[in-house]
């Protein structure tokens, strides 16, 4: 069998059976200096791109051909390398989620905060943004991004109280941070503070906040527009599905 007779059958090229041969692991005979594959061969590179496909390295291959290893130990020990690699992607996966994750804050503008608060702290300054050690620079900032979700806040009586946040995204030149705005009712303080900016404000926010600074009447419009929204922009409706119940 000619070397393009084993590329059409085995779909493998020709860079590759060189490659076994060289390695050692096939050994075609030479007519006339053309390599000329019998059925065992053929066999054999198929018994090598089987074990290709599960990942055995060639130097296991030669191990396995050379029956310094049985087939079995070297599928077990990459079966257990697989578990462990996916043990660590996980956790990679684990902080990578962690970091992009968008966390819920409380603002404070010019450092003016309610301190009986479980959510960490958002806060803006005149000439920069702070959450824990990180100081954004408003320089530095390429553009504000705001949105909205929501979340069930309770059942009573089979009637749904929906609770409103702002999302709010900071799009620096080296990094995005993402948060979703707990203390709904100083949101107009840090719209004033970023309305100079660029902004990304489809569902024109910052207008809303700014003029409706009564909550009642905040609350009453957004829940009136929120569902049309939330199809129109693929906004998280709920964000939240945790329901307390009260009787």
């Amino acid at each position: 069998m000619t070397t393009h007779e084993v590329e059409e059958m085995l779909d493998i090229t020709k860079k590759m059976l060189i490659y076994y041969e060289n390695e050692g692991l096939v050994k075609p005979l030479r007519d006339n200096n053309y390599r000329c594959y019998n059925q065992d061969d053929v066999s054999k590179i198929k018994f090598i791109l089987l074990l290709r496909e599960m990942d055995v390295t060639i130097e296991e291959i030669k191990q396995i051909i050379n029956k310094k290893k049985s087939i079995r130990d070297v599928l077990e020990n990459k079966k257990d390398l697989i578990k462990q690699r996916q043990l660590d992607l996980d956790h990679i996966d684990e902080k990578i989620n962690n970091y992009i994750k968008r966390k819920k804050v409380k603002i404070a503008v010019d450092n003016v905060l309610d301190y009986g608060t479980i959510y960490d702290r958002l806060y803006f300054y005149k000439d920069f943004l702070q959450y824990f050690q990180t100081e954004i620079k408003y320089s530095d900032v390429k553009c504000f991004k705001l949105s909205m979700s929501s979340s069930i806040g309770y059942m009573k009586f089979m009637e749904v109280h929906m609770n409103y946040y702002v999302d709010l995204d900071v799009v620096t030149q080296h990094d995005t941070y993402s948060f979703q705005i707990m203390n709904n009712e100083v949101v107009y303080q840090m719209m004033e503070r970023i309305k100079a900016y660029p902004l990304e404000d489809p569902l024109g926010l910052v207008n809303i906040y700014l003029n409706k600074r009564d909550m009642v009447q905040l609350n009453q419009y957004i829940n009136r527009h929120f569902r049309k929204w939330a199809k129109e922009y693929h906004l998280d409706n709920p964000r939240d599905s945790i329901i307390r119940r009260y009787k």
